[in-house]
């Protein structure tokens, strides 16, 4: 917590997965930001945050700030248990989709689309989000 209370000030970008918005919500660095997190943890965090001047998004792949230096994203993957194996689909990897919007915001939207070609990946938009409906929080 200390490291992100020095250096977040002054870093260029900050990227949080999953529940890392939940952890920097602590640092004051997103006080007065739109932030989004794990949609199974969604409420627990909004609930523990809410005396903080955080808008958190509930229907988001991913949330990036409007100065775009911080990025959140809803949850790591959301893969299905196939077997005894956990298999992950491009299609709904939110961590994969706020990796394409920020490659896409630092190098412009050809290399971005180059990657994802590359990677096979389907791109979801930051408002392309099932699982806010399928958690209950819209």
């Amino acid at each position: 917590m200390n490291f992100l209370k020095r250096q977040g000030p002054n870093a260029k970008y900050i990227l949080t997965v999953c529940t890392g918005s939940w952890i920097l919500s602590s640092t004051g660095l997103l006080d007065g930001k739109r932030a989004t997190t794990n949609k199974k943890m969604f409420n627990v965090i909004k609930e523990d945050t809410k005396d903080l001047p955080i808008t958190w998004i509930a229907k988001a792949r991913w949330v990036a700030t409007e100065d775009k230096k911080i990025w959140s994203s809803s949850g790591i993957t959301a893969g299905k248990l196939v077997g005894p194996k956990r298999h992950y689909s491009p299609d709904v990897a939110t961590g994969m989709d706020l990796a394409y919007a920020f490659l896409e915001h630092i190098t412009g939207k050809g290399p971005a689309e180059a990657s994802a070609k590359l990677l096979e990946m389907m791109v979801n938009g930051e408002g392309d989000d099932p699982f806010a409906a399928k958690n209950g929080l819209v």
